[in-house]
């Protein structure tokens, strides 16, 4: 029988420009290597929970640690991916987090990944990889990104 592991996080990294409409925010996406599992394909910070760590602890850490970014507020994405992965024969749950960063902080990449792109929802859609990360991208904008009232209900910094 497979087990239930929540050994990981998931980043949605944002920015908004303030000469630019509310819904017009980017995301940040990176590249993963070519050497490396699904290389050459697009994701959010993604990353594991060490043990005895708080899950928003290792988002906070996870963006550090892949981008070099601080979050200016780190939100709760109200989102759980969930997957199979075959190898470990386990359903692995994840929590999202969406994190505000300034519009012009640096990134600076991990060893992990070979380029980044800051896309608007569309573009954002279009690269990723996994419908969860599609629909997680989606709900972000939605509700917390664009900055409406109900965002602050997710804010946890």
């Amino acid at each position: 029988m497979p087990r239930i592991v929540a050994d990981l996080v998931d980043v949605y990294v944002f920015r908004r420009w303030p000469q630019r409409p509310a819904h017009e925010v980017q995301f940040l996406l990176l590249r993963r290597r070519e050497d490396a599992p699904l290389g050459g394909t697009w994701h959010a910070v993604h990353g594991r929970i060490l043990p005895n760590e708080r899950a928003l602890d290792a988002a906070a850490r996870e963006l550090l640690e892949q981008t070099g970014l601080v979050p200016q507020k780190l939100y709760s994405a109200d989102y759980i991916a969930q997957f199979y992965d075959h190898a470990s024969d386990a359903i692995v749950l994840a929590p999202a987090f969406a994190a505000l960063v300034e519009p012009r902080a640096a990134v600076r990449l991990s060893q992990a990944h070979d380029d980044y792109a800051w896309c608007d929802l569309d573009e954002a859609v279009a690269r990723l990889l996994w419908t969860s990360q599609r629909w997680a991208v989606r709900h972000i904008h939605a509700v917390i990104a664009c900055g409406g009232e109900e965002a602050e209900y997710y804010a946890l910094t």
